[in-house]
This record gives C-alpha cells, structure tokens and sequence, in this order.
C-alpha cells in the first residue's frame, strides 16, 4: 500500500530570509512586496501601519532569489530520502515512501531524520506529515502544527474532525459552505455526491473528494536535479573585498550544505556579480579536488578575486557549484600521510596568485635534446598516488646533479683539450679527475642551436663538478654539482 510524506512551509518569504541571515530569528521581523508585507502576523498592513503596532520592527524586501533557493534546499532534503519526489508549488514537496523502508525503519524515525536534515541547510519552520495519500499527508504537515503518522485504518477518524480551510477553498464557495452550516470536512463529506454537483458543480464535487482524503491527480516525480545556486542582495554597494568575502562566505555556508546532505561535493565555482552600473562580471574558479568545507572555499573564492577583482561596486552575486564525489584513498600504515586534497589546493592558488598561474605546476619534458629545457605542466590529481608510490620499484642508489640555473661563467685553462685549472669567485682549483668529453648538439636548423662538450671533474676543493664548453662561443660554465 502507497505511504506518501508532506514537507510544507507555511511561511516561505520569512523561511528564506532567515535562511540567509539566520542572526535575525527571535527578532520582530515582517517581509514586505511593493510596501505590503507578505509574511509573518503582520501579513496585510503597510509598513506604517505595522511600525505603529510593533516599533521595533525590522524590515526586509522580498527576495524571489532567496525564495527559489529555499525551496530547492526543501527538494534537496526530499531527494536524500528517495528519488522520487514531486514538486507541486514553493514551499510544498512530497515523497513518495515506497522503497525507504531500509534506510527508514520507522515513519517517525523518517521525519526525525528530514527534520534534522531541514535544520542542517537552514530550514527549521519546516511541517511533515505522513499519510496514505498526499491529500491526507499535506493534512497531517498543516494540522496543529504538523508531524502526524495518519494510518490508513485511521485516516477517516483524523479528517472528519479538521476545518475546511485547512484545504483552502475558493472564497465564494467557502461562503456558501459556511452559510450551510458546513465547518469540518467531515461534514462535507457527508453529502452525497450528486447532490453537492448539483449545486456546486465540479469545484464543489472536487473539494468533497479532497475532503475524504483522495487525490486529484497521480503522482508525478520530478528528474532529480544536479543545479546548485545560491545568491545575496547585501542592499548596498559592496566595494571592499574584505566585506565582499563576508558575504560569499554566508552564501558558500549555505550552497555546500545542501551539497551535503545529497553527499555530494563542490567541483567547480561560478562566480556571478551584478555591478553597480547594472553590468555583470563572472569568474569561474576550479577547484583540484571536491570539496564541501567553507574555510578552503572562501579561501579559493578570494584568491580568484583578488587576481581579477569586479571593477565596480557589487549589489548582487550568485554562486553556482558543479558537484562532484569527494575523492577517497586508502591510506598506508608505513608511509607518511598525504596532505588533504583541498588544502593542498588552496596551497596552490595562494602560489599561483604570488608568482601568477602560469609559473605554478608539474615539470614537465619538452620534446628537445636540449638538456636545460623545461616547462611547467598543470598538477594532475590522483587518488591512487600512495598505492602507486608504494609499489614502485625502490630506486637505485645513485648521485643528484643540482643543476645551476642559469649556468654560471668560469675560467678555464685546457690541456689537450681538457681541463686542468678552474677559477672560481677569485679562487684557482685543480682538477683531481675529469670523465669526459660528452657531446651534445641539436636544433641547427633554428636559431637555438647549441653544441656543447661536458665535462664532469674532481676539483681540490672535494666537489664533483659538471662543465661544459660552448662550441659556439668558446666559453667554459659551470652546469652544476653533485650531491
């Protein structure tokens, strides 16, 4: 038998505001559209005539951003139960049970869990309720405060007694209701059929199927969706980046909670800013490896700025994440550990904004004979270094060359072609032992060209030495030493 669960909230505009400045609960706050406020007892009056009653009173303007991302955190709760859930209206999903019974045991343990899961992305007026059908589910999250397990024995008995309005009728048809004497839906589903089509028509025949806890229309599930937005309206020009960080923290906080609670994490950064001058400046930042944690974000987030800062004030910014699967390895008993992927990001981003993006990297080789010559490679992510490092073969013992760069200018003096003397900062040192010539030259067809003899040489001083001597310009440099 189908079991449906109700995730309502009764007063969207004011959950989405204290999403966003979760500081303002507690306080008298009212959300106001074109001067009427739309939300909170107040709803109705203007903004005088709600300062006259409440003195203290603060004021914020409805945001449809804000109100678009309240209700996908509410889906994104409802996708971490099943997956097939159905988005009717703002405020209003419903999930479909069937199938959750092994992560859920229990119906109460389920609205335990989704409760716990609303408060952890900034939802705590959130009602649930549990039913047979989604009629008597949506009743079960509006009656008394929501939380009520209706059994299907048991559905008949919980909504005779509930007052019409709970469904929202028209409002000339609940007058004539009222007029009647009708009050609970009991009563209404009372009458017969025929004759509430007689004189009601087909709203009246509607609303009395509604009544008995019937639905008027399947079930449709919606495709999970994998978009992530979140945005802010500070309502004032931010110039400073310091206060542009605050804000794109708050945001961060709020867009990698809903990641979480689907367990995914944040892959990829789209940084949308609306200028003072109504112009928009984006910024993309990317990210090594997934990550939900907001310190390395924010961290990310404002190097990239601090790079390419917006060129005017900002009034509004929207973030978008592309998700991703938080990358695990096994780690190793016997090697050191590894450094965290996301903090070895911000590592990188800090280097890449002190040295700029294209001096920071991998080595990597160039498809030259020339031995000096190199290039820098973007880092390439890999969970499974340890494993690989650890079934390398061991390597062979064997002498480093730390090479010099650029090579330094020496004197030399030669015999037979080899050298015999260096000097060296204003001192002469013999060479003990020289292995050598090795020649090496590339690239005549170019302007590159080299031809180049090394030499590798004892010196008195107990150092091993790397010489070469330039073909072209006859001159003797120091390559490098061995370690």
């Amino acid at each position: 038998m189908s079991r449906y669960a109700c995730l309502l909230i009764p007063d969207l505009p004011l959950a989405a505001l204290l999403r966003a400045e979760p500081e303002l609960s507690g306080k008298p706050l009212v959300v106001v559209d074109d001067e009427s406020i739309v939300s909170g007892w107040l709803r109705g009056l203007t903004i005088a005539q709600a300062r006259a009653a409440v003195p203290d009173l603060i004021v914020r303007g409805l945001s449809s951003q804000g109100l678009e991302s309240a209700h996908a955190a509410l889906v994104d709760v409802a996708l971490s139960a099943t997956s097939r859930v159905e988005d009717t209206s703002p405020g209003t999903v419903y999930l479909d049970l069937e199938g959750s019974e092994a992560l859920f045991p229990s119906e109460r343990g389920l609205l335990t869990a989704l409760d716990a899961r609303l408060a952890n992305v900034g939802l705590d007026s959130v009602r649930a309720g549990v039913g047979p059908t989604r009629t008597v589910a949506f009743l079960a999250a509006r009656h008394d405060g929501g939380g009520h397990v209706v059994r299907t024995a048991r559905a008949r008995a919980f909504l005779a007694p509930l007052p019409l309005d709970l469904l929202d009728p028209p409002d000339d048809l609940w007058e004539r209701l009222a007029r009647w004497g009708l009050r609970t839906l009991g009563e209404l589903s009372r009458i017969p059929r025929p004759a509430l089509g007689t004189r009601l028509g087909e709203a009246g025949v509607a609303l009395a199927r509604r009544a008995r806890g019937a639905d008027l229309a399947p079930f449709r599930p919606a495709a999970p969706r994998l978009r992530f937005e979140e945005s802010a309206e500070p309502g004032y020009p931010v110039v400073d980046l310091e206060a542009l960080s605050f804000v794109l923290r708050g945001v961060l906080d709020r867009l990698t909670r809903r990641l979480r609670v689907r367990g995914l994490a944040v892959r990829e950064l789209l940084l949308e800013f609306e200028l003072e001058s109504g112009q928009r400046f984006t910024r993309s930042v990317s990210l090594g490896a997934a990550t939900v944690e907001v310190p390395v974000l924010t961290s990310l987030v404002r190097l990239a700025l601090e790079q390419h800062a917006p060129p005017e004030p900002v009034e509004r910014l929207r973030i978008t994440a592309t998700p991703g699967s938080v990358e695990s390895a096994q780690l190793d008993l016997f090697l050191p550990p590894l450094p965290a992927p996301a903090e070895l990001a911000v590592t990188v981003a800090r280097l890449e904004a002190l040295c700029g993006a294209d001096r920071v990297g991998a080595p990597g080789v160039v498809d030259t004979h020339r031995p000096d010559a190199a290039r820098i490679e973007a880092f390439a992510s890999d969970a499974h270094g340890a494993q690989l490092l650890r079934d390398a073969p061991p390597p062979r013992a064997a002498m480093a060359l730390r090479a010099l760069r650029p090579p330094r200018a020496v004197r030399v003096r030669e015999r037979e072609q080899r050298p015999v003397r260096l000097e060296r900062d204003g001192q002469t040192l013999r060479v003990l032992r020289c292995a050598g010539p090795w020649r090496l030259f590339g690239e005549w067809w170019g302007e590159r060209c080299f031809a180049r003899d090394y030499f590798d040489v004892e010196l008195s001083d107990g150092g091993v030495y790397r010489l070469y001597h330039s073909l072209q310009d006859d001159a003797w440099r120091l390559d490098g030493l061995y370690d």
